[in-house]
């Protein structure tokens, strides 16, 4: 072959090989939504390892469980310190989080409500863009159906099948050809163990379903999947050996179980005044690592099928489990433990690694964010915020020191009961049957403290509040306009 043909050859592999390297670049991004439940945000290392000791460690010095999936993807990405959910209680808030629009504009105020599907769901904006969207797992937006599999309300999620209306199983099987619960009967499923193994446990067995689809080799469509766990949340069971793995712990009550003062009024949710087990946290702690280790199993799968570095990952929940602070159990309420969420996001690329965002988001600002992640149209009607620039490189972010970002969160239910205005440090609750609340998370981290009506307060009062009526009417929340939570308001503001 003569030297000009060589060169020619050459020439035009090397053309072919960038163009291949291009087609790539330019491949559509995946996307990876895990949602767990009931998740308590300090359970995570990357979490704590941001945090002075005895607010990491808040069930006693050196009870923690190990979660070196969830923080290698916090590592990769940015987390987020001040992510809450948009309602702390299951069905409004996933609503929130698939829709971008506050609860009560979704048709799901409240648990076992009804999806309104004239919305757009992330999964149909997705779906018109040329995905392939799954759901795997706890869906809980159909209704009443329990556990109704492959639910009639789907959220326009083209593959259900492994898709469960709600409850909290411990154990799922394969019968007939179709998913069922493996304790109990079939007409009287269970939540028991019943044996369950690293075959049939329902984090396990949810995770093989979601790795089946993610490493599809023959699919030519990038992926929209959802893995939502029906854990951390109670019955606190799990399986062997994470059952007893934390026995031996030194657990502790938290330092607000049991301290003898006043409770705010609106502290309302969740099981009240708790008798503090150590057991139960460690059956707790087992269901995290048992999620944990299955986080990294989808990464290792990813991995192994190429797609990994191309693949939007995002781990968050639905809300806490206040894990008997202030003496409750479970959720409801505007404490950080009940509202607070964990909230981390990988995309290699385009969200810098190893970067932390102080700012507050609600699960609300899901969607459009991810939409923004990806390159996608916004939606006129999202009430959302598309936070995907701040998130992308943290340090290009400006604080605004006069008008500092806000976000808003509002009981679950039809009757108002509180609404609370969050930023970077500050926590303002207004409610039906008490003063106003506000709490600082730098001064009081264990939310004790009311310093409503200090004098040094007063500006950061007002500016919420002024949030807050403006979240109020700008959104149409009915809550707003109950005369007491309206009358908490002016009364700041006309301070």
């Amino acid at each position: 072959m003569s030297r000009p043909l060589v060169s020619l050859v050459l020439l035009l592999a090397a053309v072919a090989s960038s163009l291949s390297c291009l087609a790539a670049t330019a491949a559509p991004t995946n996307v990876l939504l895990i949602i767990t439940d009931e998740h308590n945000f300090r359970t995570l290392g990357c979490y704590r390892e941001l945090m002075p000791r005895e607010q990491a460690e808040m069930w006693g010095l050196g009870a923690v469980v190990p979660t070196p999936n969830f923080d290698r993807v916090a590592k990769d990405g940015v987390l987020c310190t001040r992510a809450y959910a948009t309602a702390p209680v299951c069905s409004p808030c996933r609503a929130a989080m698939i829709t971008g629009r506050y609860p009560h504009a979704t048709g799901v105020p409240a648990n076992d409500k009804v999806l309104d599907r004239s919305i757009p769901t992330l999964a149909d904006r997705l779906s018109d863009a040329g995905y392939r969207t799954s759901f795997i797992g706890k869906w809980h937006l159909g209704g009443a159906g329990k556990p109704e599999w492959s639910p009639k309300i789907d959220g326009g999620f083209q593959h259900k099948d492994f898709m469960f209306n709600r409850g909290h199983w411990k154990k799922f099987v394969i019968e007939d050809g179709v998913p069922a619960v493996g304790a109990g009967t079939k007409k009287n499923p269970t939540y028991a163990l019943d044996g369950a193994d690293e075959k049939t446990f329902s984090t396990d067995w949810l995770t093989d379903r979601a790795i089946e689809f993610v490493t599809d080799q023959q699919a030519t469509k990038p992926f929209f999947t959802v893995i939502s766990y029906p854990d951390p949340h109670g019955p606190n069971t799990v399986r062997a050996p994470y059952d007893t793995r934390f026995d031996d712990l030194p657990f502790q009550a938290p330092r607000t179980y049991r301290t003898g003062k006043p409770a705010p009024k609106w502290l309302g949710g969740g099981t009240k005044h708790p008798v503090f087990r150590g057991d139960d946290m460690s059956r707790y702690f087992g269901m995290v690592q048992c999620i944990d280790d299955n986080i990294g199993r989808l990464l290792d799968g990813l991995e192994e099928s190429g797609r990994l570095e191309n693949t939007l990952i995002i781990m968050t929940s639905d809300h806490g489990d206040l894990c008997y602070e202030h003496d409750r159990q479970n959720k409801g309420n505007p404490y950080e433990g009940s509202a607070r969420v964990p909230m981390i996001l990988r995309q290699p690329g385009r969200i810098a690694a190893d970067q932390i965002y102080t700012e507050p988001m609600g699960t609300v600002d899901l969607t459009p964010t991810v939409m923004g992640l990806l390159g996608l149209p916004a939606n006129a009607e999202d009430q959302g915020r598309n936070l995907s620039a701040l998130l992308a490189d943290v340090s290009k972010s400006e604080t605004d020191e006069v008008d500092p970002p806000v976000t808003f969160l509002r009981n679950a239910g039809v009757a108002a009961a509180w609404l609370a205005a969050v930023d970077a440090r500050y926590k303002l609750i207004v409610s039906v049957n008490d003063v106003p609340w506000l709490f600082d998370a730098r001064e009081d981290p264990d939310e004790l403290v009311n310093f409503h009506g200090k004098p040094e307060y007063k500006t950061v009062e007002k500016r919420l509040a002024a949030k807050l009526l403006e979240y109020g009417r700008v959104n149409k929340d009915p809550h707003i306009e109950n005369a007491k939570i309206s009358a908490s308001v002016e009364s700041i503001l006309g301070r």
